[in-house]
């Protein structure tokens, strides 16, 4: 029997063989952006460092779940609007917004995910629905939205998804999945069930015939290459631009690929395949401002507070060395501006 909120519904799901289309778009520096999770202020803060690109504007992408608690018709608006006027595909939350059908929050849970979790993302879905509801020109445009993209950068072909490369709402790429698998990560998370394993994210790779897989979707970055005759591929998963990632920080994370082979300075770790710069960005965000905002639409005693309160103000308990996999490398430098990245090591 499908459970809301852990079935997957048909129109979620494709093939790898999807992404071997034409790149829909073209750039030297291409922001990746999953998970903003309705947050104005970290989207506020991901168009303030486009604007500070010494190469020119960057393209963006937002894949998938720009919404999710802007309950306020005001943020659902012009979060819709500003993503709209970008380059973006969908998220679970966005395809729910716009499906006839109720699959809940469409997270697609698997079962080491607890039932409290899933039944709370259902009753914030059915509240986020009611908001969405005033604008049906929006959600329309957010219903067309395709499930994954195709880009280019510097001639090499990137694969942007929301969750992994069979499935919109896949938790194949996430963290806790990803052999070799890291112990306390999965103990944390409860995990079990099957591991993504390197002849995986091969066979992914070439059937989509891309270099990168850029996801989000599972709520826990990291990047981590894979040897591919004599080449590197890369999946780099930014987590949540709109959340705090990392143990004792409050900034969101996401992705930036460029043909510069300089690191920025605001990455935390990267790596360089063959003429791609690939790089985690710190995205800095007025935190205080965001917990008054979300504690204003969730007070305490609703499904939002109880699952996100302690992660907007602590962080998810992630180290970052624990986000740096195989060959990338960490790249942080430390300021007295910044402790708390000391605290996320």
């Amino acid at each position: 029997m499908e459970v809301r909120g852990r079935s997957c519904p048909l129109a979620y799901r494709y093939q790898p063989e999807a992404l071997v289309q034409p790149a829909q778009l073209e750039a030297d520096i291409l922001y990746v952006v999953g998970g903003l999770y309705g947050n104005p202020a970290a989207l506020q803060a991901v168009l303030e460092r486009a604007d500070r690109e010494p190469g020119g504007p960057p393209a963006i992408v937002f894949n998938g779940d720009f919404h999710w608690l802007d309950v306020d018709p005001d943020d659902f608006q012009a979060i819709s609007e500003t993503v709209l006027a970008h380059h973006a595909t969908k998220g679970n939350v966005e395809a729910e917004l716009a499906s006839e059908e109720d699959a809940g929050c469409g997270c697609a849970y698997p079962e080491y995910i607890g039932d409290d979790v899933v039944e709370r993302s259902n009753q914030i879905m059915t509240r986020l629905r009611e908001t969405a509801g005033r604008f049906p020109a929006l959600v329309g445009c957010l219903g067309e939205l395709p499930n994954y993209l195709t880009a280019s950068v510097g001639g090499q072909r990137i694969g942007i998804l929301h969750g992994d490369p069979e499935s919109l709402a896949g938790w194949r790429l996430a963290l806790e999945a990803m052999e070799p698998g890291d112990p306390p990560v999965r103990r944390q998370v409860g995990w079990h069930g099957q591991p993504t394993t390197a002849a995986d994210l091969l066979d992914w790779f070439r059937r989509a015939k891309v270099s990168v897989f850029a996801c989000t979707h599972t709520g826990l970055p990291y990047a981590q290459d894979v040897a591919d005759d004599g080449r590197r591929r890369l999946v780099i998963n930014n987590g949540s631009a709109g959340l705090p990632n990392f143990t004792g920080t409050g900034y969101g994370v996401i992705t930036r690929l460029s043909t510069s082979p300089q690191p920025p300075a605001d990455s935390l770790y990267g790596i360089s395949l063959d003429g791609l710069r690939c790089d985690a960005l710190a995205l800095e965000f007025d935190i205080a401002w965001w917990e008054a905002r979300f504690a204003a639409q969730w007070p305490e005693g609703s499904p939002a507070y109880e699952r996100y309160l302690a992660r907007i103000t602590g962080g998810a308990p992630l180290q970052l060395r624990q986000a740096v996999r195989d060959s990338v490398t960490l790249t942080y430098q430390r300021t007295d501006e910044n402790p708390a990245f000391d605290r996320a090591i």
